[in-house]
Formats: C-alpha cells, structure tokens, sequence
C-alpha cells in the first residue's frame, strides 16, 4: 500500500475557494421528470441550486412551464426564459 503525504491548502487557496461569489443571473442546470410531471434545476445569483416544479417560486418570479430545454419565469406580467447552455 502506497501513502501519500498531502501539503496543506495555501491559505490563499482556501479563501477564494469559500467567497461567496455573484454569478450575476439564474441559470437553469437542467431539466428533468416526465411530460406530466417535469422539474427542473435553477442555479441562483448566490449558487444555490434548487430544484423547481411548475408553480413554484424563484428569485421572486412564479415558474409557469417547463419544456424540455427552457424554464419558463413569471412576474408581474411579465416573462423570462432561463434555456439550457448549449453544447
């Protein structure tokens, strides 16, 4: 069995590693469930992912539908589209 020695994060490192970061916009991760029943994964501004059915609330917007490749957001009568990055 082979042991490995492993040096100590750079104090540096460990403090970039744990700011809080502004992603500066939601972002929709995926998408994922059935045609009648679909769900999807929302990254907010701060990281925190959330998983999300139609109804639900997000960053103060109503999700009113998930189709296959886009959320789509409601507030105030008004509409967002969060699609998935493309690859």
């Amino acid at each position: 069995m082979t042991t490995t020695t492993q040096e100590p994060t750079p104090q540096n490192v460990a403090d970039l590693a744990t700011q809080n970061a502004d992603l500066g916009r939601l972002a929709l991760i995926g998408v994922f469930g059935s045609q009648t029943a679909p769900a999807a994964l929302i990254r907010d501004r701060k990281g925190t992912v959330q998983r999300v059915i139609i109804g639900d609330q997000v960053a103060n917007q109503t999700v009113t539908a998930i189709a296959e490749d886009r959320v789509i957001l409601a507030r105030g009568g008004k509409t967002s589209t969060l699609t998935l990055p493309k690859s």
